[in-house]
């Protein structure tokens, strides 16, 4: 049975704006400042780079004792370039009222996002969201290399919540927020807002349900307590409780 309810944060329950080019980026060029050869080390990988892998490099060479900073940097480098717009974030049709809703019908909500939680309270705090939330947690909440698409994401995050990754219905708009809830056994819905798309979606697995915006999550379980077979205890698609005029 599903008892809570988490949402990424961009594309998925605000509009925002962000520099991905450069963030996808920044942290190569904090690296190079400090003579990190990144193509030895990450070949041509379009990220995200792994940690563990700069650390084992560091170590190997003499300069472990570098890490600790050096992985500071590049988080501090990463946050500064999402705030850099925060003030331009607005919630997407039904976001806004969604996490009321919901805590009204019983279940837990919150917000797990890859971007810092910093980023992510200033954004909420823009948009008047801020309040809605039992759990806000950023990549920053255990190691780099833990946040999403790693199922430890999620799985943090549920614990978090207090509730188990198969008692919570993650909704994204990307394929990393889909690995990372399916991988730790959490049902997810996808997004039309943001990357997400039908075919996105169909083409991952015909069993993610699909909603035009993440507020209208709330039909999902609009008929809780109501009856046993209307409680959308797996999440399934196949056992979406839209009518299926409202379904994608």
């Amino acid at each position: 049975m599903i008892k809570a309810v988490g949402f990424d944060l961009d594309g998925t329950f605000l509009s925002t704006r962000v520099d991905y080019p450069r963030l996808r980026t920044e942290d190569l060029r904090v690296m190079e400042r400090h003579g990190i050869p990144c193509r030895e080390i990450f070949g041509d990988s379009p990220g995200p780079r792994l940690r563990r892998t700069l650390y084992e490099w560091m170590k190997q060479n003499g300069r472990g004792d570098e890490f600790r900073s050096l992985n500071e940097e590049i988080d501090r480098a990463l946050t500064e370039i999402e705030m850099e717009f925060v003030g331009s974030a607005v919630p997407f049709p039904g976001s806004a009222e969604a996490p009321g809703i919901l805590h009204g019908m019983g279940l837990k909500t919150g917000l797990l996002t890859r971007g810092s939680r910093r980023y992510a309270l200033s954004a909420l705090t823009v948009t008047g969201t801020a309040d809605g939330f039992d759990v806000v947690m950023g990549r920053d909440h255990t190691c780099f290399d833990d946040a999403k698409p790693s199922p430890k994401a999620i799985a943090d995050f549920s614990a978090l919540l207090g509730v188990r990754p198969d008692e919570l219905l993650y909704i994204g708009d990307n394929i990393t927020d889909y690995r990372s809830a399916h991988d730790a056994g959490a049902a997810f819905a996808g997004v039309l807002t943001g990357n997400g798309s039908e075919e996105l979606w169909r083409n991952a697995d015909e069993s993610i349900i699909i909603l035009k915006n993440a507020g209208d999550c709330v039909k999902l379980f609009r008929n809780r307590g109501r009856s046993r077979k209307d409680d959308p205890e797996c999440c399934r698609r196949d056992r979406c409780t839209l009518p299926r005029g409202e379904r994608r």
